[in-house]
């Protein structure tokens, strides 16, 4: 039980380090006043540059990945119990937009949501990255690529448990996963529903 708590938290703090805070910051920009005020790859690109942003989505992408990735090779080892890992990847998205280092602000957590689903299982990762760039292609949404990683990744998660012998308690993950995401998301749902939800590359203001 012990065990368990200490991964969890670890894996909230190692989500909640402000990657793209640290990177716009190097390109004299705080990205925390800027646009949206997220410190995700969006915002990020927008205020502080495309290389700012590159820079940002990998960081983000593994501080997820690494952790969930290092704990699931200790439930295989019955270290830790396979619950313990399905609770710390939703935690890493906490600490992304729930950042304690930025006075629990932070982004929406897609990239993260992807490293950490990518820590849970190579395949599922990639899958529900895929699926989110094809979305991201076809709307040129970044909000879309959020949600449909989140979507695509719990729906993979369920196909692996079933078919694959993935562990049932990884589906938990995908559940939190994407309750926590299109929490964050709300605002830009709403201005989808709006129209007002501005493109990558667009010029409708967000």
């Amino acid at each position: 039980m012990l065990y368990s708590i200490i991964a969890i938290l670890i894996a909230y703090l190692c989500g909640a380090i402000p990657v793209g805070y640290l990177i716009a910051k190097l390109y004299g920009v705080d990205v925390t006043t800027s646009g949206s005020g997220r410190t995700g790859g969006t915002n990020v690109m927008r205020a502080a540059g495309v290389n700012a942003a590159g820079l940002t989505v990998f960081g983000d992408v593994m501080k997820g990945l690494i952790p969930i990735f290092l704990l699931n090779m200790m439930a295989d080892f019955h270290i830790i119990p396979y619950l313990a890992v399905a609770l710390a990847a939703p935690a890493t998205i906490v600490g992304h937009n729930y950042s304690v280092f930025l006075g629990f602000r932070g982004g929406a957590g897609g990239g993260t949501s992807i490293g950490a689903l990518g820590g849970l299982n190579f395949w599922v990762g990639l899958f529900a990255a895929i699926c989110a760039l094809i979305a991201l292609w076809l709307s040129r949404y970044a909000s879309l690529l959020t949600a449909v990683a989140a979507v695509s990744g719990l729906i993979f998660l369920i196909i692996g448990a079933i078919f694959f012998h993935m562990p049932y308690e990884y589906i938990i993950a995908g559940v939190l996963n994407m309750l926590l995401i299109f929490y964050a998301l709300r605002p830009n749902f709403e201005r989808l529903r709006a129209g007002t939800e501005r493109r990558i590359g667009g010029s409708h203001q967000s």
